[in-house]
């Protein structure tokens, strides 16, 4: 019996690691495309998750900013 966190976690990435080692290049760019789209519609459905992400996207990205931003960057 799995009784720890971790072990938890390790068992599944294993069960993951084996799955996308089964997969062919294209399967895996499949799937990723499709968990790419899935994160962006549940983003777009939630207009102030996406303002924070976009916020967070850019100021993580600029030149010469923090890595976080703060309520006042738009």
């Amino acid at each position: 019996m799995i009784d720890s966190a971790a072990s938890c976690l390790s068992a599944r990435d294993r069960v993951q690691r084996a799955r996308a080692l089964r997969m062919s290049p294209a399967e895996r760019l499949e799937e990723m495309r499709r968990l790419l789209a899935q994160s962006r519609a549940i983003l777009e459905r939630h207009p102030e998750g996406l303002a924070h992400f976009r916020r967070r996207n850019f100021a993580a990205r600029s030149i010469g900013r923090k890595a976080e931003a703060n309520a006042d960057d738009s």
